[in-house]
Parts: structure tokens; C-alpha cells; sequence
């Protein structure tokens, strides 16, 4: 498995306060990535990182981590990708699809001491597989 663009992924509550203070505060620059720029959903470029926020879901409290904060590295391939991890120990948590307007698969998962992180593909939009 060959893993790439390491992204952190920040929920918050106001997407507009956010951007400004990440932007203007922060100094980082807008990453284009798919879907980058909607209203629940936005990146920057920090070096080799990418820092994404993403809206809090309607319900959800920020009092704690939430499942899906964190470290989220992209694959080609995200069925290999899975096999190769549970082969080294590590867990599969969650796979979420692509659909409903975002572009991405996603895997949940935990490396052998149980640290979460997750996996994502870039799907094309008809469902396709991104090559």
C-alpha cells in the first residue's frame, strides 16, 4: 500500500469564521481538492499537509473527539489498501461509500495499538473508481 497527501481534518461550527481565521490568521493557502469550497467542507495547504475543515454535523457535540477528526491518508486502491491493513495487524473499523455529493470512500480504522486514522479514495462522480 502506498499512502499519500496526509490530511487533518478539523470539524467546526461556523465554516466562514473558520476559513477566515485558518486563511488570514494562520497564513495557509487554499488546497484544490474535490468538493473543497462547499459549504460544509474546505482545505488548505500547510507544507505537505493539507488542514481540511469540514462542518460539524447538525447534532453532533464538539465536547469531545469526534470519529472522524484526525489523520486521514489517500489511497488508490481502498479494497487492497484494507487487505494489506488488516494483513499488518491493523483494524477496519467503518468503510463509508462515496455518494450523496462527496467524491470520496472512506475507511475507518486503527493501527495494531488501536490509534484511529483513516483512509480515503477519490471516487469519479458516476461512482467510477478514480485511476
Amino acid at each position: 500500500m502506498r499512502v499519500r497527501n496526509p490530511m487533518i481534518i478539523h470539524y467546526v461550527r461556523d465554516m466562514a469564521r473558520a476559513r477566515a481565521f485558518y486563511a488570514g490568521t494562520l497564513g495557509l493557502a487554499d488546497e484544490p481538492t474535490p468538493g473543497s469550497g462547499s459549504p460544509g467542507w474546505h482545505t488548505f495547504r500547510c507544507d505537505g499537509l493539507i488542514v481540511a475543515l469540514h462542518i460539524l454535523p447538525a447534532g453532533e457535540s464538539a465536547e469531545g473527539p469526534l470519529p472522524h477528526a484526525g489523520l486521514n491518508l489517500q489511497v488508490d486502491d481502498l479494497d487492497a489498501a484494507l487487505a494489506e491493513l488488516r494483513d499488518g495487524g491493523g483494524e477496519v473499523r467503518a468503510v463509508h461509500e462515496a455518494g450523496g455529493g462527496v467524491p470520496v470512500r472512506v475507511a475507518e480504522a486503527a493501527d495494531p495499538d488501536g490509534n484511529g486514522f483513516e483512509l480515503r479514495q477519490h471516487v469519479a462522480r458516476e461512482g467510477r473508481r478514480h485511476v
